[in-house]
This record gives structure tokens, sequence and C-alpha cells, in this order.
């Protein structure tokens, strides 16, 4: 699917002279499939270090950890549940790395890790990476497209331009790399 994004209207640091306003840069946007293993990629990466962080931290506090056989999603939730002071702060570390890496991975460079090995990048309407503020609205509204049984995401197999609903509200496009 080709999508058009409008290129920049100013004058100043552009090379587009004055008078054609009305360019557009035509790309490709990414499938759900690339989406999807972009995201898988990050969100173990993520995870990993998370979790690193977590067991360190925990063996330098001197907080005993369950057997190996225990750890899963199923003792986090209930950490979180009990109100464990370790799963709460493997949970927002977990947050506040998300942030961190989508918001420079995104908003700066274009694309994270996982959107490298998947051959698609981020950009915003006029073919330049979202940048700080559409990088942290676009972060921001993740669990939005992700929380209702990931239905912002379900979006992007039905949009004429394959944008998720975090994409929508932050004016962003997930297009092939090799195009951007």
């Amino acid at each position: 699917m080709s999508i058009a994004a409008t290129m920049p209207t100013s004058n100043r640091g552009s090379s587009i002279p004055r008078g054609h306003a009305d360019q557009v840069l035509r790309v490709r946007a990414s499938g759900f499939g690339r989406r999807f293993l972009a995201a898988t990629v990050d969100a173990i990466f993520l995870g990993a270090i998370s979790m690193l962080v977590t067991f360190v931290t925990a063996m330098m506090l001197g907080v005993s950890l369950p057997h190996a056989k225990e750890i899963g999603p199923d003792l986090l939730v209930a950490g979180i549940l009990d109100r464990n002071p370790m799963a709460v702060g493997a949970l927002g570390l977990f947050a506040g790395l998300t942030i961190l890496y989508e918001l420079y991975g995104v908003g700066m460079a274009g694309q994270t890790l996982g959107m490298r090995l998947a051959g698609i990048r981020v950009i915003a309407s006029r073919g330049r990476p979202p940048g700080a503020v559409r990088g942290l609205v676009r972060v921001l509204a993740l669990p939005i497209s992700v929380l209702p049984g990931g239905l912002g995401w379900l979006w992007a197999l039905f949009d004429r331009e394959h944008r998720a609903l975090h994409d929508h509200l932050a004016g962003t496009y997930v297009i092939l790399d090799s195009e951007a």
C-alpha cells in the first residue's frame, strides 16, 4: 500500500524551492506482520534488560527470589497484586525503559532495534523521524492500542494506510525502511 506524506513547505532549511509546497513523499506502508515482529523483538529485548536489572538489584539488596521454574508472568502479576516491591519495581522499570527506548528510538532515530530488524521505520508527515513530542505522544498512546484486547493494533489491519490507533494519535506512519 502506498501512502503520501507531505513535504516541508517552508524555505528555511529546506531544499524545496518556493512554490512547490504540493510535493509529496511516496512511501510504502509497513504490513501488520513486520510491525508485530518488531514489537515482539523490542518486548523481548526490554523484558530481558528489565529482568537482569531486577535480579541484580534483588541480589544486591539480599532479597530472595523464587526458583527459576516459578519465574514468569504469573509470578509478576501475583507480586504486583500483593504489592511486592520487587514486582512493582520490575514493572515500573519495564515501563520506564519502554518509554525511554521508544522515545529515543522512534522519536529521534525513527526506529527501534526491532524495527531495524523488521526493515521498517516511523516517520512524521514530512518524511522525517517524528521528533520528541510526537514520539512521546506515540509511546504514551501505546497502552490505548494494546490494553483493550489489542484493538488499537488490529486497527492497522483495516486502516487504508496500515496505521494503528497510536499512529493516528501521534500523527506518525510506519513505512518500509528501504523507502525512507
